[in-house]
């Protein structure tokens, strides 16, 4: 990871250090969530499971996105509140099928590898109350890219590599949509986030369409 990506998460860390120690109305969760990748207009990428058992894939065992967080709250009235929070996710996915050669070099394949993007987060929103405990909102965010790789399948020599995919730009702008249910102690949130960018880099970005949709399932449980 470079500097200037350390030096932005430790500027966010101090910012929720900061906010934690002051006597004020607001709330903070740890979270934890799973999540699922959806691709736009890449026909040959698809859904990974968020935790699956196929004897046809190796690993036989498929476990998926993934992630934890922070978040605040604060209530501005009983009808609005607002929410900054930050995360720290897995997101998986099948990628383009592989063709390998044998020795001979004849075709063996294609394959169907898995990758996974290593994200930080910053998301925004605010939100509307439909009942006490039911909320609706929508904001802001973007995404940061701190590192992806894709699993490779076995090579002819039985190696099994993990490559690192140095294609996709370091950060997306996200609009995201959520539904949260507020319990006592815990936070319950289903979040759509629609990545608004083609995520290849240039020149790859002139003729691949990389965008890109995450569904969250999370749940947030409440410091004292």
């Amino acid at each position: 990871m470079s500097i200037k990506r350390c030096l932005f998460l430790l500027l966010w860390l101090g910012i929720f250090h900061k906010s934690f120690g002051q006597n004020s109305p607001y709330e903070y969760y740890i979270n934890v969530n799973s999540n699922l990748y959806f691709p736009r207009g890449e026909v040959n990428h698809g859904i990974y499971p968020i935790l699956w058992y196929d004897k046809e894939t190796d690993p036989k065992l498929l476990l998926g996105g993934i992630g934890v967080g922070f978040s605040v709250l604060h209530a501005l009235h009983e009808k609005l509140h607002w929410k900054v929070q930050s995360n720290l996710s897995k997101h998986t996915y099948w990628d383009e099928p592989i063709r390998l050669l044998d020795n001979s070099g004849n075709m063996l394949g294609p394959f169907v590898s898995g990758s996974s993007d290593f994200m930080f987060s910053i998301i925004a929103t605010m939100h509307y109350h439909l009942h006490k405990k039911v909320s609706v909102g929508t904001g802001l965010g973007g995404q940061l890219l701190l590192a992806s790789y894709s699993r490779l399948p076995n090579s002819p020599s039985d190696e099994r590599h993990i490559a690192a995919n140095q294609y996709y730009k370091p950060l997306m702008p996200v609009i995201p949509l959520e539904l949260s249910v507020k319990l006592e102690k815990y936070l319950l949130n289903i979040r759509y986030e629609h990545a608004l960018l083609n995520r290849y880099k240039s020149p790859l970005s002139e003729y691949k369409n990389g965008k890109y949709s995450i569904l969250y399932l999370e749940v947030g449980f409440k410091l004292q």
